[in-house]
């Protein structure tokens, strides 16, 4: 159980999915600045700095794939900051070294050699230990948010039913749509999990109106 910290014996709540901005800010101000880089802030949230370093190690490691542009980016990498604040304020236990390994392997998996990964880390100024402490992090977050936002009201079977019409085509195989009763139990998850994502939005947007944002 996670258990806010000097609250011993106090019940918390807690919950993904990727967390990179102040971890990625730590360490590029940790380690040594490539003469060729030019730095600039991108967004201060509270008292955390979002450089263009951070952005670029993002789309260079390939860290948020769904991202549409670098403004997608520092977008999310803001929503990450105040998210991780959250995370920092209480004990949450730490990740299995195997999950670590494992998301670190995906990154590798980008790369079509090791060389290739070291470059691209030189590039954006993390070293490997460094990167592991950037997962290590993401791990920290999604273990925070299934504990806070993991359980939602269960649906009604006219809820269920409803979805599935709404998002029919999500539910076919090839020009076949398969019946309610053939994919109901994904009809289910898809909608708790729809469900949840909207709760962690609107809980994010209300840490944004705690946190004074700038966009220098």
């Amino acid at each position: 159980m996670v258990m806010a910290k000097g609250m011993t014996g106090a019940r918390r709540r807690g919950l993904v999915g990727w967390a990179l901005a102040l971890t990625l800010a730590c360490l590029a101000a940790a380690l040594p600045a490539r003469a060729d880089i030019i730095d600039r802030i991108v967004a201060v949230v509270g008292a955390d700095v979002i450089m263009l370093s951070d952005v670029h190690a993002v789309t260079t490691l390939g860290l948020m794939p769904d991202a549409a542009d670098d403004e997608a980016v520092i977008a999310r990498l803001i929503d990450r900051a105040l998210v991780l604040a959250e995370v920092n304020r209480f004990i949450v236990p730490e990740p299995d070294v195997d999950l670590i390994t494992s998301d670190i392997a995906d990154v590798r998996r980008r790369f079509l050699t090791s060389d290739a990964l070291a470059a691209a880390l030189e590039t954006v100024g993390l070293t490997e230990a460094g990167l592991a402490r950037v997962v290590r992090d993401n791990r920290r977050i999604d273990s925070y948010l299934s504990q806070r936002f993991g359980s939602t009201v269960q649906p009604t079977e006219a809820e269920l039913a409803q979805f599935y019409r709404e998002r029919a085509g999500r539910y076919s195989v090839g020009a076949e749509l398969q019946s309610f009763d053939q994919v109901r139990e994904q009809v289910q998850r898809d909608l708790q999990e729809e469900r949840r994502q909207a709760l962690i939005a609107d809980w994010v947007a209300r840490l944004r109106e705690r946190v004074a944002i700038t966009r220098p």
